[in-house]
């Protein structure tokens, strides 16, 4: 889609200069995220986990031994979904909270008559339990524990342009944190992981090293921990670090970052030459405005004043769109207002559309094929905005004047 030669954004700033790149914040932080797949003992894993997985969903047996072994809970772990990705993220959870249970599942199986699950879940047993795989598990945990939540916050409706930066800002400087003191929060990780292994009863070791470096990694380790965070800890963050920074902190919406300086809270912070930069931005951007560069000049120093003077008096200051256009006079800041207008209706995310889709997924099943265009239409709609209230007279009193052969009493 964003492709430099054929890509659809190209084809739109062809025919609307004007148009401004806003990209799914939630996608983007998704695909970042997979950056950790260029790890060879990550995408090993992943790949284990997702056999392991569909191992046990694709029988009702083999299922009905997991969820014994689950300590009382109601479902099955949350397989790995392609489309979902907080999905993603609540079943590698699951997998390594109860890591031990499916071991457990898998050696039940073994011991079958059966000899194509024995088999396979005595490979699988082999698979999950040694080094490599609950070290790399807990190492992908942690990082997962931090986008978590963000993820789930960039699908949210009341999401802006400036909430969803701070969000990703908090993200970026967490794993910065990580990866300056890589030593201490692997030695913690690495704890854990030792633990589980213990109770697995799986030895803890080192690969093999040879002499002539081709397939796997050789890097020089004083001791196992050592080695691990060399060559998992280390590149998973700077690979997710590297591509986050590629993603949202380019010059690509440097016209978006430049609005946001509308918003209180960075407008207190401005300095004179942003102040500038934002000023002919505005004026060759958004020239179809007929903005007044003298008069939005003024607007710009008398909303600085304003919020440095609440600031002053200890009162609450704007962090986001919203708020701050609510508080925007738009008799005193006219040109103020248009702009942080737009960037409230910029999207953050595509979540709210893409659940369309998943919406036409259930309702056009194959017993009603049939279906027409209209009543499709009518059940989607009521299923998407099922949270507006209706009006259940209005709706009988409707029906009620078709000639039908029932009688509606009230």
């Amino acid at each position: 889609m964003t492709s430099v030669i054929r890509g659809a954004v190209q084809h739109i700033q062809k025919s609307c200069v004007n148009a401004v790149h806003s990209p799914c914040s939630n996608h983007a932080l998704n695909l970042s995220i997979s950056k950790s797949s260029n790890v060879q003992l990550v995408r090993n894993s992943m790949g284990i986990i997702k056999e392991v997985l569909s191992f046990f969903n694709l029988s009702s047996k083999r299922n009905f031994i997991l969820k014994n072994n689950l300590r009382g809970q109601k479902r099955s772990i949350t397989s790995l979904c392609e489309t979902r990705w907080i999905e993603r993220h609540d079943s590698i959870f699951e997998f390594q909270t109860n890591l031990k249970e499916i071991v457990d599942s898998l050696i039940n199986i073994s011991e079958w008559d059966d000899h194509v699950s024995s088999s396979k879940a005595k490979t699988l047993i082999f698979s999950i339990c040694n080094c490599e795989f609950i070290v790399t598990l807990f190492t992908v945990t942690s990082i997962l524990s931090i986008t978590s939540a963000a993820s789930k916050l960039l699908q949210s409706v009341t999401q802006d342009v400036a909430s969803a930066t701070n969000c990703i800002n908090d993200i970026i400087k967490t794993l910065n944190d990580k990866r300056t003191n890589c030593d201490v929060q692997f030695k913690k990780v690495f704890e854990e992981s030792k633990n589980v292994m213990t109770e697995l009863d799986v030895e803890i070791k080192q690969p093999r090293i040879v002499k002539k470096q081709n397939q796997r990694c050789n890097t020089p380790a004083n001791s196992i921990e050592e080695y691990y965070r060399r060559i998992l800890f280390i590149p998973i963050i700077d690979n997710v670090l590297e591509d986050i920074r590629y993603r949202f902190l380019n010059d690509k919406n440097k016209t978006i970052s430049l609005l946001m300086q509308l918003i209180p809270s960075n407008t207190i912070k401005m300095s004179s030459e942003t102040s500038d930069e934002l000023i002919q931005t505005v004026g060759d951007q958004y020239a179809f405005l007929n903005f007044n560069t003298f008069m939005f000049r003024g607007e710009l120093e008398l909303w600085k004043t304003k919020w440095t003077t609440q600031k002053n008096e200890g009162l609450n200051i704007p962090n986001e769109v919203f708020s701050a256009f609510d508080e925007c006079s738009n008799i005193f800041f006219p040109s103020i207002k248009k702009l942080l207008l737009v960037l409230g209706t910029l999207p953050v995310s595509v979540a709210t559309a893409e659940r369309s889709f998943s919406t036409l997924r259930r309702l056009k099943t194959w017993i009603r094929s049939e279906m027409g265009q209209s009543r499709l239409t009518g059940l989607a709609l009521l299923h998407i905005h099922r949270q507006l209230p209706l009006n259940v007279d209005k709706i009988i009193d409707r029906f009620a004047k078709n000639k039908r052969c029932l009688d509606f009493v009230i």
